[in-house]
């Protein structure tokens, strides 16, 4: 095709890259590149060319993890081994990596996940807590709340060996104490003893907006019916989106807000 349009380029009384690009139906930088290629460059067109691949995270170990599988090894082994050898990629990388050689190359082999492989390994008189089980433990305010009892046993030993514990707790339930008080001005005084701490933040945060936070403090209102009832709308919104015209949508948030009042009607969505 290159040499035709060339030849027709040739065979033109007046030379106009647009006569080529409409006989052709090419555009015109198509045009021009193929009307000023040379022979040699028409005939490197069927030569395939060298292109620099880009290198992909799993380059540096497919080749162990399906040497390893193929010796019989699990993915927690695996996982370790690659570890030592000095590969940094994340955990759940190297996992979907597993499974994808593993179901691709081994489909009758049984994984093991590291997880799982710990839990096996603890003997039956180890105590396994979580870090986020302790936190949700210390953060429950609601005596209703059942809270768990291995970790209420052990929770002295625990603040003895990790200190930070016993930090958490008491900045959270001081935090509480005085959100939950009528006393507004001990914000600052909380402001003033964590302001060097991991929560500088937290209290930086909460400067921004200081006088809301007072009021919360001072105040029984709260804006939680409004967002409530908000929250209700957004939703309410989100389900007609596309459907529904503002009559229909008026329609739906009567039907929701309304329903519970005493001289309500389904007359009224008329």
């Amino acid at each position: 095709m290159i040499r035709d349009i060339q030849l027709f380029w040739e065979g033109l009384p007046e030379k106009k890259i647009s006569l080529v690009c409409r006989e052709y139906g090419i555009a015109r930088h198509t045009a021009e590149k193929y009307v000023s290629m040379t022979d040699d460059e028409i005939n490197g067109m069927d030569v395939p060319k060298d292109y620099k691949t880009r290198k992909r995270a799993g380059n540096d170990f497919v080749n162990i993890i399906y040497k390893m599988m193929a010796d019989g090894h699990d993915d927690e082994i695996i996982y370790q081994y690659l570890r030592k050898s000095g590969v940094l990629t994340s955990r759940n990388t190297l996992y979907d990596y597993m499974k994808a050689i593993s179901k691709e190359n081994f489909p009758d082999r049984k994984r093991m996940y590291g997880m799982r492989l710990m839990d096996e390994k603890y003997p039956d008189d180890i105590i396994v807590i979580r870090r986020n089980e302790l936190l949700r433990h210390i953060l429950t305010i609601d005596p209703k709340k059942e809270k768990d009892k291995v970790i209420s046993e052990n929770l002295d030993l625990i603040k003895k060996k990790f200190p930070i514990v016993t930090w958490v707790a008491d900045a959270f339930h001081e935090f509480h104490e005085i959100l939950m008080g009528d006393e507004p001005e001990k914000i600052d005084k909380y402001f003033e003893k964590y302001a060097d701490t991991k929560l500088s933040s937290f209290c930086n945060s909460l400067k921004k907006d200081i006088a809301s936070v007072r009021n919360a403090i001072s105040m029984d209102m709260s804006s939680g019916f409004v967002e409530g009832n908000n929250n209700k709308f957004k939703l309410i919104k989100r389900m007609v989106y596309g459907r529904s015209k503002i009559v229909n949508l008026t329609k739906k948030c009567k039907l929701a807000f309304l329903i519970k009042t005493k001289d309500f009607t389904l007359m009224d969505l008329i």
